[in-house]
């Protein structure tokens, strides 16, 4: 089951360990409108589990500075492994992330 959003949370360290889960699930990483406080996501990332998890990949991303213009994240638990793989590809398809490079190749072709 594809839980609710959780979000928008700073993307800092210390609100990456409060917030974020350990567990399955796709999150988020961009900012957010002021306008209409919806996040503007520039990524769209997966976590598969038992050592990868949400928490830890987003903890990755900020320790690598992947991207400065990221301020906020969210994401949304999954109970599989499956399920967490279908939303990413759902997600990517509907928000094209700017850093999702790789998914945006993928999709035009569909």
């Amino acid at each position: 089951m594809v839980k609710p959003y959780f979000g928008h949370y700073s993307y800092t360290k210390v609100s990456i360990i409060s917030n974020a889960s350990s567990g399955i699930g796709v999150y988020y990483c961009g900012y957010v409108n002021t306008q209409n406080n919806n996040l503007v996501t520039h990524y769209v990332g997966r976590a598969k589990g038992d050592e990868v998890t949400i928490r830890s990949r987003l903890l990755d991303h900020l320790n690598n500075d992947n991207w400065a213009d990221v301020s906020h994240f969210g994401y949304r638990e999954c109970t599989t492994k499956k399920e967490a793989e279908d939303l990413e590809t759902k997600e990517i398809k509907r928000l094209q992330p700017k850093y999702n490079t790789q998914g945006k190749a993928a999709f035009q072709s569909w």
